[in-house]
């Protein structure tokens, strides 16, 4: 329903307002229209030059009675609002009431862009503003406009307005400071102006700290100084961004603002930000000094108070130390003082115990030099080592311990690393003890560790040599794994939410070793040994998942395995129980939507409510986030004074608008709505797709940090084996884009009752023509560069449809030596799509059950291989038709494409149809290998629980889960059902 538009103020007769509020369009005008010819009211009035004309009421009557006839069905009447709003700008004139602006802005929120708001509406704000500086509520409400639809230049000079006009409202000097910085940083200030806008921002708030450091102590501070917390942060920012080098370290030796002074009143966040900043500017002497003061801090009886004592802080103050090491001999000798008064201090402080003993554990490792290898008979030699065990005898009770030592292992020797892998822990009898079974949990993962580290495998000549150590590990340690399990099953203690929660991390560790076993990433060949294992681990997973529902790090693995292994519903389910919230949505919505059509594109059809639900949710979450340019919340953050949240709200807004995910939402519906024959999204009319330039970049984000990270960072996580291809990017998300737009440029056709006449069919050649020659140009930009970006079926996709995008107008246009052109690029797209097909051929060319879990996790590749066929026979298809409208235009023949050309384009078609026939027969193949008694269904058993590992399965995975799996591939593949071939 189309919105009833602002409330009108007080004053507004009832009729009019009643009018107004029922949408009653044609009796505003009226009544609006008699009231300006009565009313005599001159506080409310337009100037313009040196003319006054009566505005005759609160909302006036003119503004009112154009904006009313904007709403109106007549279409000459409908841009009555834009018309006057260009004429009250070009006139220079002055609405002083800004009830009447607001009225402009809803009556051309459809019609003016968002980058015209500063010459037409926000030049009314300013002027408005200027007009009645005195009052608030009218200069505030402009203001807001102004920053919702982020316009900075004009909300600039609004709050220097307001700031100016009420000195002593100390809330409106730091709103004009912030909005400064703000618009220096911005591209919307002119490069010549950036220097002196945020020169003018830096100098006004020192001129407010010079106020709080003058203010005598005991009395009240005056209004125009520094007083909260957030206001101190500002001061960090804007002289950080504006100030030099010198700017910066006079605020740190300020007395009041320094970030140890800030310390000792509880405020930490100052010496975060300057930490950060001093490491990024390299300055490490500052960063050292920083750091030791702010960990030497003490309370009033000299005792240290630890207020300091993060680890960040730590990290910061070591990392300094180890860079002036040369240049200050008493570096080393200072941290370890610090370290050693800290640890007495932190000994009756457990909270900070495991900060100072893991300092001291990066002390031992980045400011010492290793003195020989890490072990000796296989014992601890090196200090680095030994200080690395204390920390893990201490600590290792503690799920955390493993993410804490991580990095320091990863440094150690191969001797070190086989010594905290299968020596520092003694094999001893089970134990119910809960700080006992993490310690067996953590040597377990010390053990996944070591057998992902290039260093302690031996090199060999060959690497099928390697190979068998490693696949060899992963089975023991599988092994180990499955044994715990059992054995804490039977603990009296199961019930209990802490053992099941270690279970779990053994369920993880068990399906982790399962997925190294098979060793796949995106781009290997999936074997039947592959699919065992990682069936295995998915069903492993899903009976763990029953014991612990809603276990955040076991649901993302299972959706990416029932991805992987296009097992949909159940992905869903997962999914599902993960719950994320929107304001996580742009980070983690990848992990389960990306290239999802490609899988099951019935799984978020228009055509199902389960399915519109999927997809509406998440571009739901971006219509209403990007409604406005800026959401209603950094109104309030600027009312609140949180100028943090004003300052990162603005970067997090135009980063949610050019988001990766953002992009690939789009993607992923039009590719299920043509896969199923659907139309229901218009890509071009879509914010989506026209927000986006060639010029824009994409923000690439995807959160990771759930999920499970034992591997060495030479080894592919785990997450990057299961995802079906490379995270979302800058090049795949324009790319992605220009396929949908080629392939909605094509694929439309007129109502059969329409009948299109000669000239429209022309105009209609003419605009494809010159769409697919800008596609194409937009294709040259972004294609080129690693192919690391895509999955091997994405890149071919691609690669077809840009050569597609220059045939059509090469074609159309008839250019020199167009039948040497088209041979070349017809056998380039004709090779593409066979060895697309044969490599699909290869994976169903048996029988057995390895062969359709082979299959079923191709499905990504026979999507792409029917789209590029489909963009294939569209195009040629496209070229047909245009040459036979050529003939009937021009009957000399002369217009006609030569013979070979249209010969090589019926070779494309064949091949095209081919393809898409060979596809539906792959799907056909597989929908009757999961039916009930198919390949599936009888050998499934056997395929679980064969081999070692199978047989470690049998009494922990349940009958029940393994026929689950079978139900979701028949779901799965039900979905397939109305894809279209033809």
């Amino acid at each position: 329903m189309q919105s009833s538009g602002p409330r009108l103020k007080n004053g507004v007769d009832l009729q009019l307002q009643s009018a107004f509020q029922d949408q009653n369009w044609s009796t505003v005008v009226r009544l609006a229209e008699r009231r300006a010819k009565m009313a005599n009211d001159p506080y409310y009035e337009i100037k313009a030059g040196s003319s006054w004309k009566c505005l005759l009421t609160d909302c006036p009557p003119q503004v009112l009675k154009v904006c009313a006839e904007s709403q109106l069905d007549d279409p000459a009447a409908k841009y009555a609002a834009m018309t006057a709003l260009h004429a009250y700008v070009k006139d220079g004139t002055v609405i002083r009431d800004a009830d009447g602006i607001d009225l402009l802005e809803w009556a051309t929120r459809d019609l003016l862009e968002e980058d015209d708001f500063h010459q037409t509406l926000g030049s009314l704000r300013v002027r408005a503003a200027k007009a009645s500086p005195k009052d608030k509520n009218q200069t505030t409400r402009c203001l807001e406009s102004c920053l919702l639809h982020w316009d900075l230049v004009s909300a600039q000079q609004i709050a220097a307005l307001i700031d100016k006009s009420h000195p002593q409202e100390r809330a409106f000097l730091f709103w004009n400071i912030a909005i400064t910085h703000l618009l220096a940083i911005s591209p919307q200030s002119v490069p010549e102006k950036k220097k002196l806008y945020g020169m003018l921002a830096q100098k006004q708030i020192e001129r407010a700290a010079q106020a709080t450091e003058q203010a005598e102590d005991g009395k009240a501070l005056p209004p125009r100084s520094i007083q909260t917390e957030e206001e101190i942060l500002l001061l960090y920012e804007i002289v950080g961004a504006h100030g030099t080098a010198a700017d910066f370290d006079r605020l740190l030796q300020s007395s009041r603002f320094n970030p140890v002074e800030q310390l000792r009143q509880c405020r930490k966040d100052a010496l975060f930000y300057t930490t950060k900043k001093l490491c990024k500017d390299e300055n490490w002497q500052r960063l050292f000094d920083v750091c030791r003061d702010s960990l030497s801090v003490s309370d009033d009886k000299g005792e240290l108070t630890l207020q300091a004592s993060d680890w960040d802080i730590w990290r910061f103050f070591i990392t300094a130390a180890s860079r002036i090491q040369d240049s200050d001999a008493q570096a080393i000798g200072t941290v370890q003082d610090l370290l050693l008064k800290v640890s007495k201090a932190a000994d009756s402080k457990p909270i900070y115990k495991r900060n100072v003993m893991l300092a001291r554990v990066s002390a031992s490792f980045q400011l010492l030099e290793s003195e020989g290898p890490d072990t000796v008979n296989t014992s601890p030699s090196s200090l680095r080592l030994r200080e690395l065990v204390k920390y893990i005898n201490n600590q290792g009770t503690y799920p955390s311990c493993f993410d804490d030592v991580q990095l320091f292992v990863e440094q150690l020797d191969a001797g070190g690393i086989d010594y905290l892998a299968h020596h520092h822990f003694p094999s001893q009898e089970q134990s119910d003890s809960l700080p006992e079974l993490r310690k067996q949990v953590l040597a377990l993962k010390l053990r996944y560790f070591a057998a992902t580290c290039p260093q302690t495998y031996t090199t060999t000549s060959t690497t099928s040599e390697q190979q068998v150590p490693r696949q060899t590990r992963f089975k023991a340690i599988f092994q180990a794994c499955m044994l715990l399990h059992k054995y804490i099953s039977s603990l009296s203690s199961y019930s209990s939410a802490s053992t099941r929660d270690v279970q779990s991390e053994v369920s993880l560790l068990a399906a982790s070793s399962l997925i190294e076993l098979a060793h796949q990433l995106p781009s290997s060949i999936p074997t039947t040994e592959s699919a065992q294992y990682l069936v295995q681990a998915l069903l492993l997973l899903q009976q763990q998942l029953k014991s612990t529902p809603k276990h955040s790090q076991i649901c993302l693995l299972l959706v990416q395995l029932h991805l992987r292994l296009a097992s949909a519903p159940e992905a869903l389910a997962a999914w599902k129980a993960l719950d994320i919230k929107n304001t996580i949505m742009d980070s983690l919505a990848p992990l389960f939507y990306d290239r999802i059509s490609t899988v099951v594109p019935g799984l978020i059809s228009p055509l199902t409510n389960a399915g519109w639900q999927l997809t509406s949710s998440i571009k739901t979450h971006y219509q209403t986030s990007l409604k406005m340019r800026m959401p209603r919340r950094l109104i309030d953050a600027f009312q609140d004074g949180s100028y943090s949240s004003v300052l990162t709200v603005p970067q997090y807004i135009e980063d949610l608008r050019v988001s990766c995910t953002r992009a690939m939402s789009l993607v992923e519906s039009m590719r299920s709505e043509r896969l199923l024959g659907v139309s229901d999204t218009d890509l071009f009319s879509d914010s989506r797709f026209t927000e986006i330039r060639d010029g824009t970049t994409m923000h690439e984000i995807i959160d990771y940090g759930s999920f499970p990270s034992w591997n060495h960072s030479a080894s592919p996580t785990i997450y990057q084996q299961l995802q079906l291809g490379p995270a979302p990017s800058n090049r795949r998300a324009h790319l992605s884009l220009l396929a949908e737009a080629f392939q909605q440029t094509l694929a439309y056709t007129p109502p059969s009752f329409y009948k299109v006449p000669v000239a429209g069919s022309a105009a209609d050649q003419k605009y494809v023509i010159e769409s697919l020659s800008q596609i194409a140009n937009s294709f040259s930009k972004f294609l080129p560069g690693p192919a690391s970006a895509f999955t091997a079926s994405e890149l071919q996709y691609f690669e077809v449809v840009s050569l597609l995008a220059s045939l059509v107008p090469l074609c159309a246009d008839r250019v020199a030596g167009l039948n040497e052109l088209v041979a070349q690029l017809g056998s380039a797209i004709t090779a593409s799509i066979d060895s697309q097909r044969d490599y699909l051929a290869a994976l169903a060319s048996g029988p057995e059950i390895g062969n359709a879990t082979s299959l079923l996790q191709s499905l990504h590749r026979l999507v792409l291989l029917r789209d590029t066929a489909v963009a294939t026979r569209n195009a040629s298809q496209w070229i047909a038709n245009f040459n036979e409208k050529q003939k009937e235009r021009d009957r000399s023949g002369q217009s006609n494409l030569p013979k070979d050309v249209v010969a090589q384009m019926k070779a494309l078609g064949v091949a095209a149809d081919e393809a898409l026939k060979q596809c539906k027969t792959w799907i056909m193949r597989l929908t009757q290998d999961t039916k009930s008694g198919g390949v599936i269904e009888r050998d499934i058993k056997k395929f679980v629980y064969g081999g070692e590992e199978g047989k470690l399965l049998q009494g922990i995975v349940t009958d029940s889960t393994v026929f689950d799996l079978v139900g979701s591939w028949r779901k799965s593949l039900a979905g397939w059902q109305g894809v279209h071939w033809q």
